[in-house]
């Protein structure tokens, strides 16, 4: 039961934020008591920033694996990173029509002033970890030639991390997941062709 808990309030928390994902609504779904939802989390804020900091460590862990797989190119770390989260925005978009948010972070950015500390912790430090992952990816293929020596290695990893950060709100805001390979598409022929071998 704890386990289910968890996972309904991710998927609600998703499609309909902080505020709609009650402990009403979690019991009518699971068919259980507010009480047991109670005894497992103690309150919401509590439930929310273990599904918060579990949903983290797992997106971060998913981002590292491409980051800092070495066989890869950046070129294809990119399409790795398309292909990673149109497997997310189908789980949440079964059909591909719609334009439902697909992830916590994303989601939850826009209402982290109701979040714990701990919470907007975890959201911040997913940023921080992505950062730091691009950047290794960047040295690495600087150093393995990959790179030109005139690339602005900082604004590199600047505009990668962002990207990387916020395609969740950009396909929601830009018309769906077609837009965000478009856009990756067009970063790697503008920006990556000038600066890569």
């Amino acid at each position: 039961m704890y386990d289910s808990i968890k996972d309904l309030a991710k998927k609600l928390l998703i499609a309909h934020g902080y505020h709609k994902t009650t402990f009403g609504v979690i019991a009518k779904e699971l068919g259980i008591t507010t009480t047991n939802i109670h005894y497992h989390f103690g309150n919401k804020n509590s439930l929310v920033e273990e599904v918060v900091k579990e949903y983290v460590a797992g997106a971060t862990a998913g981002q590292k694996k491409i980051w800092l797989d070495e066989t890869l190119s950046l070129r294809e770390k990119l399409q790795a990173e398309v292909a990673y989260n149109r497997n997310l925005f189908r789980k949440y978009n079964p059909g591909g029509k719609t334009r439902r948010p697909w992830s916590l972070i994303g989601r939850l950015r826009l209402e982290s002033d109701v979040l714990t500390d701990e919470a907007r912790a975890a959201l911040a430090g997913f940023t921080t970890e992505i950062h730091a992952a691009v950047e290794v990816a960047v040295e690495h293929a600087s150093r393995t030639g990959e790179l030109k020596r005139d690339t602005p290695k900082e604004d590199l990893i600047f505009l990668l991390t962002h990207l990387v950060d916020s395609l969740s709100v950009f396909a929601q805001d830009a018309g769906g997941f077609e837009r965000v390979e478009q856009f990756m598409n067009s970063f790697s022929v503008v920006v990556l062709a000038k600066y890569t071998k």
